[in-house]
């Protein structure tokens, strides 16, 4: 592949991931606004760990995850619960530690952008054959696999 071909290609990728980011992003303006990128980081992570532990995420996983302090971790997550982002209820397996998780208001809000999400996919997809449905997406698994394997580790 040539260089220029190569560029393209990316240029063409990154349009639109970062399309679907402004879309995502559109829905949490009036939610997001006065939030440091940190704490929409943080937000993220605990979206992303809450998959693992449903019943949440303990302060110390929180602070791993965002290589912090168990401290500026828990300070971080007083003032999300203040702007009702976030919760910090009693960890049911240990009644000493925290679960940490989204408010009922950021969950719905990551629930409707992935609905989006997955609306927009699956219009894209229902125009292709399915050879080419089948081809994309072992092409785009080859693609992700390549990208982790050379450049970091998986998330």
């Amino acid at each position: 592949m040539k260089s220029e071909e190569a560029t393209t290609f990316w240029r063409q990728f990154f349009a639109a991931a970062d399309r679907m980011r402004e879309i995502g992003s559109s829905d949490y303006e009036q939610l997001l606004v006065n939030m440091t990128f940190n704490q929409l980081r943080m937000i993220k992570i605990v979206y992303l760990l809450n998959r693992e532990f449903p019943e949440g995420v303990t302060l110390k996983v929180l602070a791993e995850s965002l290589s912090i302090t168990p401290a500026a971790a828990s300070e971080m997550v007083d003032a999300l619960v203040r702007k009702d982002m976030l919760r910090r209820d009693h960890n049911p397996q240990d009644r000493r530690a925290v679960a940490i998780s989204l408010a009922p208001a950021s969950r719905r809000k990551f629930q409707e952008c992935e609905q989006t999400f997955d609306r927009l996919t699956a219009g894209f997809f229902a125009e292709l054959s399915q050879a080419e449905k089948e081809a994309f997406e072992a092409t785009m698994t080859k693609f992700r696999e390549y990208i982790f394997a050379h450049c970091g580790k998986e998330e």
